[in-house]
């Protein structure tokens, strides 16, 4: 039976590395939709090789320090590297890949990369590319007309070096609403926004997560588990949201305006789209 993966439209989403499965039970606790095992960059070198080992029971149901409570996303190294070679070779060897949520794709620039995956994991439910530079971004459509792509996501600092601009620089801004834009002329969900950096102090993440709201993205990783508390908050509609959708709902049979704006189609929509999201 084929299953929406969660990694397509979860609006929070836990990074743990592979090389700690500890750290990856205790993330599925943390109140995440999805935990996204990291392979990449969470994972030094020289433990790559063990933090294959250590997925690959996770995903079979043999490792010592527990079992899986639900389906996980992997992030794999780049299918041009050698690293991401081996990544997908070993997912490969897995005979049952049923616990695999999505692959996601770090540096995505090609469709190539996107059809390595697919053609060495061909029972995969979907693939997340993260965009990473301006050549990842000038192929947004071709990437997108990819059947195994379900949803991208950004990955801001890498980003904003290859564009050699700032994090708050209107080139980011435009680069951010393009990936919103593409996204939703081709049906794909809106961008997962990446981690904030600091989560000791989360007035960081809090912002940057209504931000990334505002700006038409549908979800936002994270890198610790306390920032997913803050990030959830962010993505739930607010009261004053609630209460606007629910009295332009009920005037929709009868009056015309809404706190001074007409009740047409797009305010409907936007209206039931704010109620059906706080009921998820």
């Amino acid at each position: 039976m084929t299953t929406t993966p969660l990694l397509s439209t979860a609006r929070t989403a836990l990074f743990a590395p592979a090389s700690r499965p500890d750290r990856v039970l205790k993330a599925q606790s943390s109140g995440a939709q999805v935990v996204i095992v990291d392979l990449e960059d969470a994972v030094a070198l020289q433990d790559k090789s063990q933090a294959r080992e250590n997925l690959a029971e996770l995903l079979t149901g043999n490792s010592e320090v527990g079992a899986l409570s639900a389906p996980v996303g992997v992030r794999v190294n780049s299918p041009r590297t050698q690293a991401g070679s081996e990544d997908l070779r070993m997912l490969a060897g897995i005979g049952d890949l049923g616990l695999l949520d999505a692959v996601v794709v770090p540096k995505l620039e090609e469709p190539s990369q996107i059809r390595a995956v697919r053609s060495t994991l061909p029972q995969i439910q979907g693939i997340v590319g993260t965009i990473e530079s301006a050549a990842g971004l000038l192929r947004l459509e071709d990437l997108a007309a990819e059947d195994s792509l379900i949803r991208f996501a950004t990955g801001t600092l890498d980003l904003a070096q290859d564009l050699g601009c700032t994090l708050d620089s209107r080139t980011m801004d435009a680069a951010r609403a393009r990936l919103v834009t593409v996204s939703r002329a081709l049906g794909l969900a809106g961008p997962l926004d990446s981690p904030t950096p600091q989560f000791r102090d989360l007035r960081p993440v809090q912002v940057a997560a209504r931000l990334a709201k505002e700006d038409g993205f549908t979800g936002k990783a994270c890198i610790h588990p306390d920032q997913v508390p803050a990030v959830t908050q962010a993505f739930e509609p607010t009261a004053d949201e609630i209460e606007w959708a629910r009295s332009v709902i009920h005037a929709e049979d009868g009056a015309t305006s809404v706190d001074g704006s007409m009740v047409e189609a797009p305010v409907v929509a936007r209206a039931r789209a704010i109620l059906d999201h706080g009921q998820d």
